[in-house]
């Protein structure tokens, strides 16, 4: 079962305090354990660990690991699949990244923190999310303790006392979406041929600033959305494209309503017939956002414009 922690440290010492321990136990143990800290506290983690011991630990870029939510959530997914055996968890000591993120950006984080607790919850996992309170704002050290049941506190652990359930922190986060540009504004209605909608992505999209070599996947995408709000939604809708100064955004609009749990969160089963679609978008695109409720459905798919 899942165990997913919020480390919250102050001093390099106050940080180590919790990391060693957590590290060299999972060794100790027989875990899988990845390290994708700081380059600061990486460092700081090699010098306390024995070579030995830190051969044995897979370290990792937070800026690759933290690339997106969805892409993060099932690079947890593929690790867990990969233990051996009865024997042995997934240990993961991480540090998130939130310099130089957007508000849409890091609500969709605090949002992934938060339903990791449901998607990894029968998971062969220990998590130990790092927040340096001296660097980050206190709102997102704060939200840690909002996403994260337990915290970690030395070698031991303390329950959250502002732990919130993951579905009413989903739907506390389900604010409005960010209204459309007044121009720049591509659109396309949605039938049941889907061919159109991908031409519509491939005239426009690389336009707006997707690079050329995502291209092909942001199609697919788009093409996975537009075919639930087909087969699983109204049997119709539209299709809109713009640019912002981060990104390129398409949206996908059906008049039918959605259940609403975690949709595109959830890893479908590989047996299911259904529920792949959303999963598979998420993988794809830097952010999705989604909002149901009597008025239809929307789906917004974020594709980060080229440098």
């Amino acid at each position: 079962m899942l165990i997913h922690q919020a480390l919250l440290f102050d001093s390099p010492s106050a940080f180590l305090a919790a990391a060693v321990p957590f590290v060299t136990e999972g060794l100790h143990r027989g875990d899988t354990v990845v390290a994708v800290t700081s380059s600061g506290n990486t460092e700081l983690l090699r010098d306390h660990l024995d070579h030995g011991t830190a051969s044995e630990v897979t370290f990792l870029s937070p800026t690759n690991w933290f690339d997106s939510p969805g892409r993060t959530l099932n690079a947890h997914h593929r690790r867990i699949d990969a233990l051996h055996g009865d024997r042995g968890i997934l240990r993961v000591l991480g540090e998130p990244v939130w310099t130089g993120l957007d508000d849409l950006e890091t609500a969709e984080w605090g949002r992934y923190e938060s339903v990791m607790n449901v998607a990894l919850a029968s998971s062969r996992a220990w998590v130990v999310c790092g927040y340096d309170s001296r660097t980050l704002p206190p709102a997102i050290v704060d939200d840690a303790r909002r996403t994260h049941p337990e915290l970690a506190v030395g070698t031991g652990s303390e329950s959250s006392n502002t732990y919130t359930d993951p579905a009413y922190y989903y739907a506390e986060h389900n604010v409005p979406l960010i209204v459309r540009p007044d121009h720049g504004v591509e659109w396309l209605p949605i039938f049941g041929d889907l061919a159109p909608v991908r031409q519509f992505v491939a005239d426009h999209a690389v336009r707006l600033g997707v690079p050329t070599a995502r291209l092909d996947d942001f199609t697919l995408a788009v093409n996975e959305v537009a075919t639930n709000a087909l087969r699983h939604g109204a049997g119709h809708g539209e299709a809109r494209l713009w640019a912002t100064d981060r990104r390129v955004v398409c949206e996908i609009f059906d008049p039918g309503a959605a259940a609403d749990n975690f949709l595109g969160f959830l890893r479908a089963d590989p047996q299911a017939g259904k529920g792949h679609g959303l999963w598979i978008a998420r993988q794809i695109c830097d952010l999705l956002e989604m909002r149901t409720g009597e008025a239809g459905t929307t789906v917004r798919l974020h594709m980060r414009r080229s440098s």
